[in-house]
């Protein structure tokens, strides 16, 4: 027996002819994969202006999740996490952040998971079977209903249920990002070790990210988001560069997700108002109540803008709601 077919026979999802024709039932196998089997791989990351390689170790024992995304080209950036703590390892800025991140691990961010109140925003298709380097994958589609995220397309192998290439897709359907894996293998004994950084830790500067108290409102709300998202992440951050720490909003549908940065400027700095593109993420920063607003994510353009200029102090009511909003832009 293979490997690939133990993993996924160990996972209880045999490949039948039960699931083949559904995209929604791949994408749910494709999601234990990730999330439940032990596995060392490396991939890809392509788009117009960038190309990055990079190494994953992703291990499960006891219920206990580790990770280890490590950047093979570039600045050696890493990221190691532990259950929810996730360590953010800047190399060439001498820096370390520490973060807390509940749910779903997000290390592997450009491979889409689902959940199903997002059949309100996507439209997910079955298309067919591909060979690939991994042997046959099933290919899933999945289309926004709306201008406000992108697609992607899929390809999941049929044995293992693992992602083995993901396209991402602007408005018009063209890529705009592809991550595909070039080695892939399950290993049930990963040793801890794997998961040393490989860089000096004395030799950082620390920093941890303060979470949002649960009974603490946050200082900033948007009046108007897209439908579908909410509010997932709240807090104080520390970012290169500011000098005090900066609020935090997170904004996500479930599968797209906008972060906002939000920071009284220096005195003497003038506020920023510009738009930008770094890869697929895009970014908007503008003026609010005497604030710097800029607002990232791997959404079109319009989708920054529209959260960014809705945003105001809590202590300012809402008059707008997300709904309405949306339906007026």
């Amino acid at each position: 027996m293979s490997p690939r077919l133990a993993i996924a026979l160990a996972l209880g999802f045999a490949a039948t002819p039960a699931f083949a024709e559904s995209g929604q039932e791949w994408l749910s196998r494709m999601a234990a994969a990730l999330n439940n089997a032990s596995y060392v791989g490396e991939f890809v990351s392509e788009s117009a202006d960038r190309t990055e390689r990079l190494a994953i170790t992703h291990r499960v024992r006891d219920g206990v999740v580790s990770e280890r995304l490590v950047s093979l080209s570039g600045n050696g950036r890493e990221l190691v996490r532990e259950n929810d703590e996730v360590v953010v390892y800047l190399p060439d800025q001498r820096l370390a952040i520490i973060e807390r991140r509940s749910g779903r691990s997000d290390l592997m961010g450009a491979l889409p998971q689902f959940e199903g109140r997002m059949a309100s925003w996507y439209k997910i298709d079955y298309v067919g079977r591909e060979a690939t380097i991994f042997g046959p994958t099933a290919v899933v589609a999945v289309r926004p209903l709306d201008g406000y995220r992108f697609g992607y397309r899929l390809w999941i192998d049929v044995d293992s249920h693992m992602p083995v290439r993901s396209d991402l897709s602007d408005g018009a359907g063209r890529v705009i990002e592809r991550l595909r894996f070039t080695k892939l293998d399950f290993v049930n004994d990963i040793p801890d070790s794997a998961f040393e950084p490989a860089l000096d830790r004395k030799k950082l500067r620390w920093v941890r990210q303060s979470p949002q108290a649960e009974d603490e409102a946050p200082a900033w709300r948007a009046a108007q988001v897209p439908p579908g998202f909410r509010l997932s992440v709240s807090g104080m951050q520390a970012v290169a560069g500011a000098g005090a720490p900066v609020s935090h909003l997170v904004y996500s549908d479930g599968l797209a997700s906008v972060s906002v940065f939000i920071h009284a400027p220096a005195p003497g700095q003038p506020p920023v108002q510009r738009s930008g593109r770094s890869g697929v993420a895009s970014a908007f920063s503008t003026v609010v109540d005497g604030h710097q607003v800029t607002v990232v994510g791997e959404v079109p353009p319009r989708t920054l803008k529209f959260i960014a200029t809705g945003l105001h102090p809590s202590t300012v009511p809402a008059t707008t709601s997300p709904a309405t909003a949306a339906s007026r832009n």
